[in-house]
């Protein structure tokens, strides 16, 4: 009896294996009798990587400044996301300050060897009237699906009595992700 009662068991529970596997494969049979047959599919994913999204801003490391006006270029590359700049987002330089040791608020080069000091401003394009950009302005500034290469003007004052000399500055930016 005992055997009995085993061995009913054993084929209850192999029979509840061989139905529970079936269920994994499910099928829809259609025919004649039965033109028509609804299914539903169960649809899961699991993402464990949060994916950040790089932007690199380059900014040249030096700009050679002569009598004619010169491009300034930054450029903004998306780096490992496919996706582009987050709705109400964007990618921002903002001059910081510029100038020379002990003058970090004005847009100078200084001639260390004949102390002397040269002008210099930054603006949009050689057609824009006015406008010139200042310490603490954003200067570039990229969101949605524009990105790639902006280019500003940089141009120094008043050349023909700047006395001849080797001179030399900084501009300081800060590139962040900020809201509109």
């Amino acid at each position: 009896m005992r055997v009995k009662r085993t061995m009913a068991a054993v084929v209850t529970m192999a029979a509840c294996v061989a139905m529970t596997s079936m269920g994994a494969l499910a099928e829809s049979v259609v025919s004649e009798n039965n033109p028509e047959q609804d299914f539903q599919q169960k649809v899961v994913f699991e993402k464990t990587d949060e994916v950040v999204p790089t932007y690199t801003v380059e900014v040249p490391a030096t700009v050679t400044l002569s009598k004619d006006a010169q491009n300034l270029s930054f450029s903004m590359n998306l780096e490992n996301h496919e996706n582009f700049i987050p709705d109400g987002k964007k990618v921002s330089v903002v001059i910081e300050s510029a100038g020379y040791p002990g003058t970090l608020n004005k847009f100078a080069v200084w001639d260390s060897r004949n102390l002397q000091e040269a002008s210099y401003e930054i603006y949009y394009s050689d057609a824009m009237a006015g406008g010139r950009y200042s310490i603490g302005d954003e200067i570039v500034s990229w969101e949605g699906s524009d990105w790639g290469t902006q280019n500003r003007r940089i141009k120094v004052l008043d050349y023909e009595n700047i006395q001849p000399g080797n001179y030399s500055g900084i501009i300081n930016y800060s590139i962040s992700l900020t809201d509109k």
